[in-house]
């Protein structure tokens, strides 16, 4: 049965995968220990009973998992509230068209380096400690976290970047959160490849 309670299990796995070291959604398979009893004292049931009405519950996953990657803090009221639902759409237009956006976003970059007269791997590099180029575009959310995780699959930059970036604020957190979010993230790679091949080898 899909109601209130079922969403907020979902909710708790997300949230749980997303703000804990503990737990990791696809190793327990968004299996949580929770108690209907518990749920049913929560003042803020209600929110939950209300997203189970506007979301099936495939579709509840990605609102949680868009909205918890835009902002983990978020509570659960302000995602009905203020800007839940286009946080969730603008997600899912990305995954329905991710051969599209991958492909704008690499041309963003490939431009961004051209203009900066950086070679693509100066683009990634870092220079006296400071956030890379790369970086600098995924932070003014300029390219997506979708894209940051294609190329981190194909170049592994964080490694490098975790030795060699001095700030440990910034930096940390979104290395956290690629990895927390690597694995939600699907795509076609022999597709991917072509594009990557196309942007930055044939610079179509």
């Amino acid at each position: 049965m899909y109601d209130g309670f079922s969403v907020y299990k979902t909710y708790l796995a997300v949230k749980l995968h997303f703000t804990t070291d503990k737990y990791d959604y696809h190793k327990y398979e968004g299996a949580v220990n929770a108690k209907l009893e518990t749920f049913t004292k929560r003042n803020d049931r209600y929110f939950f009973h209300k997203l189970s009405r506007i979301y099936n519950d495939r579709e509840i996953l990605g609102f949680f998992l868009s909205n918890f990657l835009y902002d983990s803090n978020k509570w659960i009221g302000s995602l009905l509230r203020n800007d839940g639902k286009d946080v969730y759409l603008d997600w899912k237009k990305r995954q329905d068209a991710f051969d599209y956006h991958f492909k704008q976003d690499c041309l963003l970059v490939y431009n961004t380096f051209n203009d900066k007269r950086l070679s693509f791997n100066d683009g990634f590099s870092v220079f006296s400690g400071q956030h890379p180029r790369f970086l600098q575009l995924l932070l003014s959310k300029k390219i997506s976290y979708e894209t940051a995780i294609v190329f981190e699959d194909t170049i592994q930059y964080s490694k490098k970047w975790n030795k060699e970036i001095k700030e440990k604020i910034v930096w940390p957190a979104v290395a956290k959160k690629l990895a927390k979010y690597k694995n939600f993230v699907k795509y076609n790679s022999t597709a991917i490849r072509m594009i990557l091949k196309e942007v930055f080898v044939s610079g179509e």
